[in-house]
């Protein structure tokens, strides 16, 4: 006999007034969660409902979705959106004070939307996708400490982690050095070689076949275009946005495969020699840009397994994004994209017209 089944067989029993008192406050906990999960389903019913009467067809209906530790309705999503068109993914939901709403949010979380205008037509859900949430009233502009916020934000990466959520906080803190050290909060222009950064890619898988293209772009005569060999194309086209907008992107043979002969497409490891011999050739001074792009960023780094020790030296740690020209800029609208949108390449040459043009307005 050990010590543990020793120590096991002393534990004395529980009192028959604690055990009643768990039963209970089991009893009590569950009859909440049934409680919230009929709100839940009932708020889900009535969304469904008002989308029936305005002749709305969602392309997924709302439902209730059971966690281990709460229930919660998920809004019925409505339309997709394409950020770089200024257009945002669209869902109906249920506000307790407002009714059915629309509301606008990133399709992977359908939890996180943010209040558009209450959902009477479908011109609200035409109105919310290319206006974006309802403006908010002005907060008290808090300074903020943006050293302690650049080491928040590098701490989980500098404990080992190197999971996905830790590289985008890295990137958070990076931008976060940056500011520190700007005049009033605001990066300078950088003087030297600006790098546009764009990549397509399966969303929520890092590993290399999850990489479909990506485009570095330092202007006329220096850019990198490459399609990944090595992707999941199965993966690809079994998504309906991939194989409508990405897919035709991509060289591809007269029958509608990926072209493996084409020069553009590259195994995964050769693009990696490739990005590596762009950067070593641009020096030192390089300034990376993205759109809201810090997967993008995530893309890159994830070609040498997001291992800053790994990775070389010349290829940046963060990036500036064209989302904060043009929050500043008062939210304008971008020019229009003149190229094929989710072809790497035109975008990272979208994106260098678009920050040409904020920073016109900037001053």
């Amino acid at each position: 006999m050990n010590d543990t089944q020793t120590e096991t067989e002393q534990q004395p029993e529980l009192p028959d007034w604690l055990v009643k008192a768990e039963e209970e406050a089991a009893a009590r906990q569950k009859a909440a969660r049934q409680a919230e999960r009929a709100a839940a389903q009932r708020h889900a019913d009535l969304v469904n409902e008002h989308l029936k009467e305005l002749g709305i067809e969602p392309i997924e209906p709302a439902r209730v979705d059971d966690a281990e530790f709460f229930t919660v309705l998920r809004p019925a999503f409505l339309a997709p959106g394409d950020y770089q068109a200024d257009e945002h993914p669209v869902w109906a939901s249920y506000d307790t004070n407002r009714g059915v709403t629309v509301n606008v949010g990133p399709t992977d979380r359908p939890y996180a939307t943010e209040y558009a205008a209450n959902l009477t037509s479908v011109k609200d859900v035409v109105d919310a996708r290319h206006a974006g949430p309802a403006a908010q009233p002005p907060r008290p502009v808090q300074e903020l400490d943006w050293r302690a916020e650049a080491i928040r934000r590098v701490r989980p990466m500098r404990s080992g982690r190197t999971d996905g959520d830790a590289v985008s906080q890295a990137l958070d803190g990076m931008t976060a050095v940056m500011l520190s050290l700007a005049p009033n909060g605001r990066p300078p222009v950088p003087t030297g070689t600006e790098v546009d950064l764009d990549c397509e890619f399966l969303p929520g898988d890092l590993s290399p076949s999850g990489l479909v293209s990506l485009a570095l772009n330092a202007g006329p005569g220096r850019t990198l275009y490459l399609v990944n060999a090595d992707m999941d194309t199965l993966a690809v086209r079994s998504k309906q946005f991939m194989r409508a907008e990405v897919w035709p992107c991509l060289p591809l043979t007269l029958d509608g495969e990926l072209d493996r002969s084409h020069p553009d497409v590259q195994s995964y490891d050769e693009i990696r020699r490739r990005v590596e011999k762009f950067f070593a050739g641009l020096g030192n001074d390089v300034t990376l840009w993205v759109y809201c792009g810090a997967q993008d960023v995530i893309r890159l780094h994830t070609l040498w397994g997001n291992d800053w020790q790994v990775m070389p030296g010349s290829v940046p740690q963060w990036a500036d994004d064209l989302a904060r020209l043009r929050r500043e800029a008062g939210g304008v609208k971008l020019p229009p994209h003149t190229g094929r949108r989710h072809h790497a390449l035109e975008d990272t040459e979208h994106q260098r017209q678009a920050r040409a043009y904020l920073r016109g307005l900037i001053g």
